[in-house]
């Protein structure tokens, strides 16, 4: 670096060589970060900084220019605007290749077309990979995962399984290779219909239509009711999905807070006085991520609210027949006296989350619509995915089986809670669920989440950060979701034991330093 007077500042960056130096005039009208900008912008077009060349990082440019390390980031992130830079992971900020201006040149260069400039900025603002990379840890070994959101390995009852097979080209022959109607087999449809019926919502086989998991019932349902600028009401926290497809259609998304017996409805009536939304969107059973369920008084007085300020109800429902323990508490959906309420649900959770079978119960006018989304989106679930379905709740297996899964999956969940409770971690708060997948853990005040996830990274753990189910990503508190369905018995019993460490080392390093971090940790890649 070298001074050249008290306003100015030369900085050469020896270890690329001297081609690159930049001028800063603490006096000029030009703001500072343009002074950075254009004087690598004019280098990248003169030539003299080629393809591929590595810029400084932000931090170090900004402590050898004396700048703040903002001033770094906005022109970096100009230059990326105009394309000619790119950042990369691991890699930092790379100059890219430009078309080359030499006439005398036989071949002018094209570089490639760079894609994520031209892609909408909605669809930058919903990119989040989280379910896609939580996913690809299932190809992995050595990894221990409490993220997922999947059945045990060793639920399926494969020896069933094998039979329906057999049973069901013997049945159906040439019909499992054929096309069933939009709205799903008429077979899987009333099945389905004795299975709600058991649980007191009464529907027609025209009020349902089946769909590839749940999620694409939210998407529909989204793509159905939700204009830009749209308010929707959520829980808070809510299932991340939900989430992302709300805003991927521009909704403006509520979280109304919920304690243990859920909504809060005081805050939920100012809201709908206030802000007139299109919809509630709720998980009154084994809410994902807590586990909470929501009371029968409340669930009365949220349809009592529901039909007053005439708001629809989206009731996601896919965990509620994983009951461990408790009183089963009926549906909104059975509840609902005057059709406000459609109900969502899935076989992912209960049977198989490859199946990829979900369905819609609702009002018929609205499911005439969904089902033109449906012939848009894929034109039918799968024909076999949907005979075997429906097949296997004809056996009568159904119910033996979610005997079978809710006795494994509260062992595992009581072992989990059990070696949680024993680390004796000042400030870790378990959220106990009486069902479902998951356990809600509140981290000591102590420790910064992004520390957790790294930490528990690097011991072989992968868990879900909280912030990611806020409709604005970001809490005052932190927390974890575990999940006690997936891993095995064995791996549950290592995992905490792991994930305890790494607690213990990180509210360690937490109380010993106070220097922020910068980097965005992706605990699932």
């Amino acid at each position: 670096m070298e001074f050249l007077c008290d306003n100015t500042i030369r900085w050469y960056h020896f270890e690329k060589g001297d081609n690159m130096h930049i001028e800063i005039n603490r006096v000029s009208k030009t703001p500072l970060y343009l002074q950075v900008k254009n004087q690598i912008k004019n280098m990248i077009i003169s030539g003299a900084l080629p393809a591929d060349f590595n810029l400084p990082s932000e931090r170090t440019l900004s402590a050898d220019l004396k700048l703040n390390r903002s001033t770094i980031v906005k022109a970096y992130s100009d230059l990326k605007a105009e394309g000619f830079v790119e950042s990369y992971v691991g890699k930092g900020t790379v100059i890219l290749a430009q078309l080359s201006k030499d006439k005398s040149a036989e071949k002018t260069y094209i570089p490639p077309l760079r894609w994520n400039q031209l892609e909408s900025r909605l669809f930058k603002r919903n990119n989040e990979q989280t379910i896609t990379n939580m996913l690809s840890i299932f190809e992995k070994d050595k990894i221990i995962s409490f993220a997922s959101g999947i059945p045990s390995e060793d639920s399926y009852p494969m020896e069933k399984f094998g039979e329906l097979q057999v049973d069901m080209l013997k049945k159906y022959k040439e019909k499992l290779f054929m096309p069933v109607g939009v709205e799903g087999s008429s077979e899987l449809k009333t099945a389905i219909k004795g299975l709600l019926n058991a649980k007191d919502i009464i529907v027609t086989l025209k009020q349902l239509i089946i769909t590839t998991g749940s999620q694409q019932g939210i998407d529909f349902w989204g793509k159905l009711f939700i204009e830009p600028g749209d308010i929707v009401i959520v829980e808070e926290p809510t299932f991340t999905g939900a989430i992302q497809t709300f805003e991927a259609y521009g909704a403006r998304i509520i979280g109304i807070p919920i304690d243990e017996t859920g909504m809060d409805l005081n805050i939920l009536e100012t809201c709908l006085l206030k802000y007139r939304p299109k919809f509630i969107y709720c998980q009154p059973t084994f809410h994902n991520p807590t586990g909470i369920t929501m009371s029968l008084q409340k669930r009365k007085e949220l349809l009592k609210l529901a039909y007053y300020y005439q708001i629809p109800i989206l009731e996601d429902d896919p965990y509620s027949e994983i009951r461990f323990e408790g009183e089963h508490l009926p549906t909104l959906k059975a509840l609902d006296t005057h059709d406000y309420v459609v109900y969502l649900s899935s076989f992912s959770k209960t049977l198989s989350f490859s199946l990829r079978v979900g369905f819609i119960a609702g009002n018929e006018s609205v499911l005439n619509r969904i089902t033109g989304f449906k012939q848009l989106s894929d034109i039918q679930t799968n024909t076999q995915a949907q005979y075997f379905v429906s097949e296997f709740i004809n056996s009568g297996y159904y119910k033996t089986h979610l005997d079978f899964i809710k006795n494994k999956y509260k062992k595992k969940c009581d072992l989990m809670v059990a070696l949680l409770s024993q680390s004796k971690i000042q400030g870790l708060k378990l959220q106990v669920p009486q069902g479902g997948y998951f356990l809600w853990c509140k981290l000591p005040d102590t420790l910064r989440l992004s520390e957790l996830i790294e930490n528990a990274s690097s011991y072989g753990i992968l868990i879900m950060p909280g912030d990611v189910f806020y409709p604005n990503g970001v809490i005052g508190e932190s927390y974890i979701r575990l999940n006690f369905s997936y891993p095995s018995e064995k791996d549950i019993t290592e995992g905490v034991k792991r994930l305890i460490k790494a607690i213990k080392k990180c509210s360690n390093i937490s109380r010993s330093s106070k220097a922020s971090l910068y980097t965005t940790i992706n605990p699932f890649l």
